[in-house]
């Protein structure tokens, strides 16, 4: 009998150490992961396209495309190339500024801009499409897994990942980011304001081989204000980049 005894003793203790050691294996580093995700989404330095089409009922709907570089450590250069009204315009990210020059308004003075407004009436705010990453704006923790309906993979197991706004300068008061478990893909991320109101979605899509690896090409981006405003964001021409100038991201730049 204690032979028996001692044997299911053993059993319940190597499942129980079996389910411990598992439990363990679950566990993630949320910061790590979250800049495994930024990886993902862009190389380092880059050069992309992005067209832009902004949708709100009763409304025509609204394309543009913009040139986008991307230097690490240097920020962001953009300029709008279609529609005519606003071709030609450039804005410039650098550190927590975002500054705008238009060669149509007369000024050759650049214009400086919220991080949280809207990107020229789209869904995206200014921030969205300056700022190519997470890790750098939030602290992370981790909680748990959940089931995401990807339009490429189907419903697959995600990690969730909460980032609170590291900086006052965020402008977001926290994001939830799902990605996909086994390989971090960047499968949806939910944006708050800083009162915790819930603000937008942004699901992630077109997984395709880009600049060595595979990265999402399509972007939805649906306001969560029950107006049904949402900005669907095609990239093309992802390409890493190695020798964008330094004097790309300066303000002289905008106005040359």
């Amino acid at each position: 009998m204690n032979s028996i005894r001692m044997k299911r003793i053993s059993v319940s203790t190597l499942a129980l150490v079996a389910a411990v050691a598992l439990a363990l294996a679950e566990e993630i580093d949320p910061a790590a992961a979250l800049k495994a995700a930024d990886a993902i989404m862009y190389p380092p330095s880059f050069s992309l396209t992005l067209s832009v089409t902004t949708e709100k009922p009763g409304r025509s709907a609204m394309s543009m495309e913009i040139e986008v570089s991307h230097k690490d450590g240097a920020g962001s250069f953009m300029e709008i190339l279609s529609p005519a009204r606003t071709k030609g315009t450039r804005i410039l990210q650098t550190g927590d500024a975002l500054w705008m020059f238009s060669p149509k308004s007369g000024s050759r003075s650049a214009l400086r801009l919220s991080p949280r407004e809207s990107f020229q009436g789209s869904a995206l705010s200014n921030n969205d499409v300056g700022d190519s990453s997470w890790s750098n704006d939030y602290l992370t923790s981790l909680e748990g897994t959940e089931k995401v309906a990807s339009a490429d993979f189907g419903e697959v197991e995600a990690w969730k990942i909460v980032g609170k706004a590291a900086r006052k300068d965020v402008p977001y008061g926290e994001v939830r980011i799902f990605l996909r478990k086994g390989d971090f893909l960047p499968l949806r991320v939910e944006y708050f304001a800083k009162s915790g109101l819930p603000l937008k979605t942004m699901e992630l899509s077109g997984y395709a081989a880009a600049a060595g690896r595979l990265r999402p090409h399509r972007m939805v981006v649906s306001m969560d204000d029950g107006t049904g405003e949402r900005s669907v964001v095609d990239i093309r021409g992802l390409r890493t980049r190695e020798d964008l100038p330094d004097a790309m991201f300066n303000q002289s730049w905008l106005t040359r």
